[in-house]
């Protein structure tokens, strides 16, 4: 794959697409762009029957980059409906203890089966994507143990809706 992101080709394609989220009003940047294009490339590669440098040569232009993007933007627009429609979630201390060594386990798993998971651009992305989530839910976990609320059997946390989902994505 490493020959065939060099192509002019691929290039253009990759541009292409860059030049169509601007279009529809989303930042996708360079790498994540690169991927999205190769991940595409070895699909139809493994689909058709041919070497990836076919497909770059003979059939990449066959790609609808705007139905692409349009996915793009469906996946965007129901992530930020996923936070938006979010309900804080109130949790004992122990319990906030045991998500978190959750979340810290769920990186561990990305960390220790890191070269199963890098196989593909694909694996990667969705290894990437647990450790941000992670990463996330972490983050906003801190943010709401600063803010922790006496409750009558102990202490509690709100957790917001945005800390809830990333919590949920990290271990799903």
């Amino acid at each position: 794959m490493e020959q065939v992101r060099k192509r002019a080709q691929f290039r253009q394609m990759v541009e292409r697409l860059r030049d169509e989220c601007r279009a529809q009003g989303l930042t996708l940047a360079p790498a994540a762009a690169e991927d999205a294009v190769a991940g595409m490339v070895q699909i139809m590669a493994s689909g058709l029957g041919v070497r990836e440098e076919t497909v770059v040569r003979t059939y990449l232009d066959t790609i609808d980059v705007a139905a692409m993007v349009e996915d793009l933007a469906r996946a965007d627009e129901a992530r930020k409906r996923e936070v938006a429609e979010a309900s804080p979630a109130v949790i004992g201390l122990e319990a906030t203890g045991r998500l978190v060594a959750s979340l810290a386990q769920a990186v561990r798993c990305v960390s220790r089966n890191h070269e199963q998971l890098m196989r593909g651009d694909s694996d990667r992305w969705d290894a990437i994507g647990v450790l941000d989530d992670a990463s996330n839910g972490l983050t906003l976990v801190g943010e709401a143990l600063e803010k922790h609320h006496p409750a009558p059997h102990g202490v509690a946390v709100l957790w917001s809706g945005e800390s809830v989902v990333h919590a949920r994505r990290a271990l799903t």
